[in-house]
């Protein structure tokens, strides 16, 4: 396989995991790293000597030829970056959500269309292989039609200062929306959703909503930023599908191993993530190796694809405006939106 030249724009919490991949990808040659942040510039450097800093991406792009480029801003911030990476000639990763609202996601997609460049989004739960397993269940039929899918993903309180920028049907629950648009091959028709903040907060820590389909399926989605410290996981994940002759339960940790200590037990989530001798696995590594193997042929994704990635981003944006509402949404009203400025 070609190597490829890789940029990486913003260097937070979950960039350490990519950047910790992309060392065992001997494919890809990390060539710039850029944040405003000295002290994570200094610490990325570490591992990857060889790259040039920035402080601003858009000097980054001008500086050098790129094969590719991993966008890792928040989720309000990657509309330039991104537009300007296709602009560049380069392939482009991006971590979900594709944008904050459905004109942005719709004018990225434009874009990479227009560049004739590859765009992809993290929905990394396409590579986790129990997800994985249940789309090649249900595409086989013997479950017959699906007639809900319950999603719950609730996280640790202690995170929530970090994402408290936006709702959590951004950050948790698009990951369900994205796999019930999976599943079902199905576009949702309508959503009614409620949420609930904590004391003295901006955004909420907690919302449910309902996703009714257009084929007659109903989803639910849970997703908070509540679960206690005490918890044996810093996540609490499941997912319930009922089809008319058969039914299927993903359940995240799976209690595969249990630490026990003075304070409270841990179970680590094994499968979705895990390091072996110094090298990361699971469905992160899985999914940048795909982005890799694409970008280096320049072959397009039936995984990953742009088009998807606006799908739930207009589904979530959808669930936030009706939970601010207090009414149900139908979604033509957002997508008559899409050819609005972002």
């Amino acid at each position: 396989m070609a190597g490829i030249r890789l940029g990486i724009i913003g260097l937070g919490r979950f960039a350490e995991l990519h950047a910790r991949i992309y060392m065992g990808l001997p494919q890809v040659q990390v060539t710039a790293l850029c944040d405003n942040n000295p002290e994570r510039l200094a610490r990325f450097k570490e591992w990857f000597p060889q790259a040039r800093c920035y402080n601003d991406w858009s000097e980054m792009l001008q500086s050098q030829n790129f094969d590719a480029v991993d966008v890792l801003t928040p989720e309000h911030l990657h509309v330039e970056p991104v537009r300007a990476a296709l602009r560049a000639g380069a392939h482009v990763f991006v971590e979900k959500p594709l944008a904050h609202t459905p004109q942005a996601a719709a004018e990225l997609v434009r874009e990479a269309e227009a560049c004739g460049r590859l765009l992809m989004a993290g929905h990394v739960l396409r590579f986790d292989p129990r997800y994985a397993a249940v789309k090649r269940r249900l595409a086989v039929g013997t479950d017959g039609l699906v007639r809900s899918i319950y999603a719950r993903r609730n996280n640790g309180k202690a995170y929530f200062h970090l994402y408290n920028r936006i709702s959590p049907i951004f950050i948790l629950g698009i990951h369900d929306i994205d796999l019930m648009h999976w599943y079902l091959e199905d576009d949702v028709r309508e959503v009614h959703a409620v949420q609930t903040f904590p004391a003295g907060s901006a955004a909420p820590d907690q919302i449910w909503a309902m996703l009714r389909f257009a084929k007659g399926a109903v989803g639910i989605v849970e997703c908070n930023w509540l679960l206690p410290g005490g918890a044996p996981s810093f996540q609490d994940v499941r997912m319930e599908i009922t089809a008319e002759e058969g039914s299927i339960q993903v359940l995240n940790p799976e209690v595969g191993v249990m630490f026990t200590g003075a304070v409270k037990p841990d179970i680590p989530a094994f499968v979705d993530g895990y390091e072996l001798h110094g090298h990361i696995g699971g469905s992160l590594a899985a999914e940048l190796a795909h982005f890799a193997e694409c970008a280096a042929s320049g072959k397009r994704s039936d995984i990953l694809r742009a088009e998807d990635a606006l799908r739930a981003v207009r589904v979530a944006w959808a669930i936030d405006r009706s939970a601010k509402l207090g009414r149900p949404v139908e979604l033509a009203s957002i997508s008559a939106l899409e050819d609005e400025a972002p």
